[in-house]
């Protein structure tokens, strides 16, 4: 959703969001936030919902498909990798108190705020190098959990293996649709990028934001 339906956390401008509303196929919105920030930022055009890399599943009529919950022992290890990335990160944190999401399905941790300001969020790192580099540096090791960066400046922890790509094939077996009339959009299909999982599942199609996306699906279907 992030850089690809939207700016961060931001509403899809009128344009947009008339186009996507008028396209006669089924929209997937697949994101780590959850579907409350979804509906927010799509403006709850009738679409899939995959909240949380997938974990929680809405359809257009909001109908609950599943939902995947993170327990306490996994929530802990979580936060003990995140005070060692936070103690190692030396960026300016206004508001420490909006680093870090419990969504239930997942923890997202912002390196500098979920609700900072948006140019504050895509100067921070528009190359994704800053967050490879500290996961390089302080690796995640876990037997039952992942970590994925995301949005503008997010790491995704969620279960292991219930990635964007796990969730993405399971929706189109629970819909039964054919993959080959499928085709995924994302920021983030790069080595560590929470995209990347959908590499061999069905089509991808990398963009640079979300104008991006627009103009292409505009080329294809307008």
């Amino acid at each position: 959703m992030d850089d690809t339906v939207s700016a961060s956390r931001t509403p899809m401008e009128d344009y947009i969001y008339e186009f996507y509303s008028s396209l006669p196929h089924d929209v997937i919105i697949v994101s780590g936030a959850q579907v409350s920030q979804i509906d927010t930022q799509i403006r709850n055009m009738p679409a899939f919902r995959l909240g949380q890399n997938g974990n929680q599943a809405i359809n257009p009529q909001n109908e609950e498909l599943w939902t995947e919950f993170l327990t306490e022992e996994h929530a802990e290890k979580i936060l003990e990798h995140v005070e060692k990335i936070r103690a190692e990160y030396d960026g300016e944190i206004r508001n420490h108190d909006d680093l870090v999401e419990h969504r239930g399905a997942q923890i997202g941790y912002s390196l500098i705020g979920h609700n900072e300001a948006l140019e504050r969020k895509r100067a921070c790192d528009p190359d994704k190098n800053v967050r490879l580099s500290l996961l390089e540096k302080i690796p995640f090791e876990s037997d039952d959990i992942e970590v994925r960066i995301g949005g503008t400046t997010c790491f995704d922890y969620f279960q292991k293996g219930r990635h964007k790509g796990f969730n993405v094939n399971r929706l189109i077996e629970h819909m039964g649709w054919e993959k080959n009339n499928c085709i995924y959009f994302g920021d983030a299909i790069f080595p560590g990028g929470n995209d990347e999982t959908v590499i061999g599942v069905i089509d991808t199609h990398p963009v640079k934001n979300h104008i991006h996306t627009y103009e292409v699906l505009k080329e294809y279907f307008g």
